[in-house]
């Protein structure tokens, strides 16, 4: 008990500095004083509640966090763990980064793996909170520690680290992926039509289209079979609640009929992909829809009407341009992934459109990032991979107009774009296409491409 005892000391030391007594200390932290005397004077001493640490640490005017590190004997007071005080105590050193301590009490609570539920509700507090970054040490623990393979909370912990780690790395985002694959099937249903969901379209971002296609059928036949059994329920059971799943069941549904189409239309099989917006474009038949789940219903609606633009001029019939146009300019969201396949079918069918690129400049100038649109369904990870592709697109355009000075601006920028998410698709793209045109190149430029692949070399 010699750090306890050292604690405590601590705890007198500083009443002492201050020139009070229980009594009047006890006023200024808010602690009784019969509490001061029972913790600093009992037989045992009493264990000090975390809350009591912080209001003692307040009442010294020290930063939060102080004489944590021998706090810790607290929570192993009679050399068991306290949950009560374990507990609250981890969620706080979480909050405050105090890992040093975290790693100090999970390493003594694996003394004995039963402590191992704690720790992953623990976790689960912290994740559902929204206290993502600070929750991962924990889930990790249980990872690391599971005995039981087939375990839920296992497959749950690594959800959780795969949600976490999904961003803008493309690398990093494979990697949490393939770490996390063999234990989607283990989640509860709610989670897996999620973690199919990510999968789906990791998958897709990443351009590996036979695994997108098997996690994209996955979901379209998981989907299925859960909203079976939800309708089910719902007409057996006046009392039914209703799965509690992140999304509305309506958008997994549909959104592995979205990136089928989207897949196909990646690969140029038009025609097959037609059949796929057919069945997203109208999910009004769905049962059990709410507010949520209706406003999914419009955006697959949207999307159909988009994705069949797409087909259509990616066919080359760009006489449906103007009415393309025209859709872009009434719904703004869909400006950026679609300029993509509008310019792109402009460079498969040499076919010169710069009245659209014109009337939409403004979201793919030479800005760093594009104006803002309201109520925007598409998140940055997605924007950010449109981008590159979408720059060098337009390099390959003006290379065709013979206008190089622009075409190597664009092109400097999808190699921006691309490192920055670790695209190597478009930077194994955009590199011999800045060497084969380095001879129209402006010293500017050739300054810009020489810094731009300096620091990836020294970031790689």
């Amino acid at each position: 008990m010699e750090t306890t005892i050292t604690l405590r000391s601590e705890i007198e030391k500083g009443i002492a500095e201050l020139g009070m007594n229980f009594s009047s200390f006890g006023e200024l932290s808010g602690i009784n004083r019969g509490i001061f005397s029972a913790i600093l004077n009992g037989s045992p001493p009493k264990p000090i509640s975390l809350n009591q640490m912080e209001a003692i640490t307040r009442a010294f005017g020290r930063p939060e966090g102080w004489m944590f590190d021998l706090y810790i004997e607290e929570c192993f007071y009679d050399g068991k763990p306290n949950r009560r005080r374990v507990e609250p105590f981890l969620i706080r050193c979480a909050e405050l980064g105090r890992t040093d301590c975290i790693r100090e009490v999970l390493s003594r609570l694996l003394e004995d793996l039963k402590h191992i539920s704690m720790i992953f509700d623990i976790a689960e507090t912290l994740f559902m909170s929204g206290k993502i970054q600070e929750s991962l040490i924990f889930y990790e623990c249980v990872v690391e520690n599971e005995k039981y393979h087939h375990s839920e909370r296992l497959a749950v912990s690594h959800y959780r680290i795969f949600r976490a780690a999904i961003g803008e790395d493309n690398e990093q985002n494979l990697r949490a992926a393939l770490r996390f694959e063999p234990f989607c099937g283990k989640l509860p249903e709610h989670h897996r039509l999620d973690g199919l969901l990510q999968l789906t379209n990791v998958y897709y971002s990443l351009e590996r289209w036979k695994t997108t296609e098997h996690y994209a059928d996955e979901l379209i036949e998981f989907s299925q079979s859960v909203y079976e059994n939800e309708t089910l329920k719902r007409n057996k059971n006046k009392k039914y609640e209703p799965l509690m799943t992140e999304r509305p069941l309506v958008k997994y549904y549909g959104q592995g009929y979205l990136v089928k189409g989207g897949m196909l239309e990646a690969q140029g099989h038009y025609k097959e992909a037609k059949r796929f917006i057919e069945r997203y474009a109208d999910l009004s038949w769905f049962e059990g829809l709410d507010e949520e789940g209706r406003n999914e219903v419009d955006k697959f609606k949207l999307f159909a009407e988009a994705n069949l633009f797409n087909l259509e001029v990616l066919m080359g019939n760009f006489e449906y341009l103007d009415k393309y146009t025209i859709f872009l300019e009434e719904h703004p969201q869909e400006i950026l992934p679609s300029l993509l396949t509008i310019i792109e079918s402009a460079n498969k069918h040499n076919f010169f459109i710069d009245q659209v690129i014109h009337k939409f400049s403004a979201y793919i100038g030479h800005e760093e990032n594009p104006p803002e649109i309201e109520q925007n369904y598409y998140g940055s990870t997605t924007i950010n991979r449109i981008l590159p592709n979408l720059f060098y697109e337009l390099s390959i355009y003006y290379v065709k107009k013979e206008n190089y000075a622009t075409a190597i601006d664009y092109s400097l920028q999808a190699l921006e774009k691309s490192i920055k998410i670790r695209n190597k698709n478009v930077f194994m793209k955009c590199v011999p296409f800045f060497e084969e045109f380095r001879i129209f190149a402006t010293s500017e430029h050739k300054k810009k491409y020489e810094a731009i692949m300096k620091e990836m070399y020294q970031n790689a």
